[in-house]
């Protein structure tokens, strides 16, 4: 039973992939939960609510009930590009030490961050997989 119950929020997660270059593990990653549930959103058989759905529109800079307008029911002022997210305190110290760094330990900064968050995505899904494991 796959039925594209919430075709709206579908297309809206879909516009965030295409407009950032994500994949859904990318967006998956950035909203920390299972690829599972971002397949979900993107095919419209679930949509985001409360503290997902808060976090949704935390990485995307969208408005929470943006994902829920149809393309086009936007006002003019809403089509504008998104306005950029305001960095909290830890990421601008980090932005500002990173800046400093020299650009070979940039890329090796960013090359271990990514390897980091890729072990974690990993160690998730297994967590997950054991979890739906153990409810069979």
């Amino acid at each position: 039973m796959n039925k594209n119950l919430h075709p709206i929020f579908a297309k809206r997660i879909q516009q965030v992939l295409d407009e950032n270059g994500w994949s859904m593990a990318d967006l998956s990653r950035r909203v920390m939960l299972s690829h599972t549930s971002v397949r979900k959103w993107a095919s419209g058989t679930s949509v985001a609510s409360g503290e997902r759905l808060k976090r949704l529109s935390a990485v995307t800079g969208r408005p929470e009930y943006w994902f829920f307008m149809a393309p086009g029911d936007e006002s003019e002022g809403e089509r504008a590009e998104p306005k950029p997210r305001v960095l909290d305190e830890k990421e601008e110290t980090l932005l500002s030490l990173f800046n400093q760094l020299p650009e070979a330990e940039k890329l090796r900064v960013i090359l271990h961050t990514k390897a980091v968050l890729q072990e974690m995505d990993l160690l998730k899904n297994d967590v997950f997989d054991l979890i739906n494991g153990l409810k069979k």
